[in-house]
């Protein structure tokens, strides 16, 4: 029997598996669907498929508690209770985020720890545990002992390619999240695709040391943060309206990151995780 841990945002958990006295099954390889819209022409056969979007994933939840009976499910009310929203956690490798969409509902029958409950997942995939990072502009340790001070010595060097290809090896297309750092004035930064030609463009100008992050929250809207001179402030609006470069494909991904100086004041961060569609499949 495999392990599956819930981690609530609250910090509290919950283990499924033999670590935690559960018994359980959980429905992991089917219930996605995909929402195709379409169009159809005067006289046309057959429709256009216009737009593909696909929605969450409800994880029905079966299975009965052993040991301390009254124990086991007293915690598992606590931590799996209505409103509770968190990460399930597959043997340390995978994970999906959840809200409890029905709450844990127990035999009558005293000392039967046989249970039902669901958990909606928004995003219908499974991410890995481990994230990978790529940098675009990176400073390369260029400093090393011992050292001669009597000949001139660089600490980095700045690289020069303005591009990098970013391989996603999951499923599907993922989001990522983006840090930008400027070590000078850097203007109207896009990065770009330049597979697929698509962008995300930011108006604005970063002064030497500012830094934005861009990313998702655990909610899955976007948040764009500018740090300056120690403080924080939402950037949202800087981010251009044609904007459409918010996923990585699946496969190669080849980033450039620009500026209207051609990027030679800006680093840049690519973080994400890959994606894969089912686990624990019969």
């Amino acid at each position: 029997m495999y392990n599956v841990v819930f981690e609530s945002d609250s910090g509290e958990k919950y283990v499924f598996g033999k670590n935690g006295n559960t018994v359980f099954d959980m429905d992991l390889g089917n219930g996605v669907s995909v929402n195709i819209g379409t169009s159809q022409g005067f006289s046309q056969i057959g429709e256009t498929m216009q737009s593909r979007t696909v929605s969450g994933r409800t994880i029905k939840v079966s299975g009965a508690v052993y040991g301390n009976v009254q124990e086991r499910k007293q915690a598992m009310r606590k931590v799996i209770a209505p409103f509770s929203c968190g990460r399930l956690v597959f043997e340390g490798e995978y994970y999906t985020r959840v809200c409890v969409k029905n709450a844990p509902t127990f035999s009558p029958v005293k000392n039967d720890g046989r249970f039902t409950m669901q958990l909606f997942a928004p995003f219908p995939f499974f991410y890995r545990t481990s994230s990978q990072i790529y940098e675009i502009g990176s400073i390369k340790p260029m400093f090393s002992f011992p050292v001669n001070y009597a000949i001139p010595h660089k600490f980095g060097e700045k690289a020069d390619a303005r591009y990098k290809n970013i391989f996603n090896d999951g499923d599907v297309k993922v989001p990522f999240s983006i840090y930008l750092r400027s070590n000078g004035i850097s203007k109207n930064i896009v990065i770009a695709n330049l597979a697929t030609f698509k962008t995300l463009k930011i108006n604005g100008t970063l002064k030497p040391g500012d830094s934005v992050n861009i990313y998702r929250d655990d909610d899955n809207i976007l948040k764009a943060e500018l740090i300056s001179d120690g403080n924080a402030s939402d950037i949202i609006s800087w981010i251009d309206e044609s904007s459409d470069l918010f996923e990585l494909e699946v496969g190669d991904n080849l980033i450039s990151a620009n500026d209207d100086d051609g990027g030679s004041a800006l680093t840049t961060k690519i973080t994400f995780s890959p994606a894969v569609v089912a686990l624990y499949e019969s």
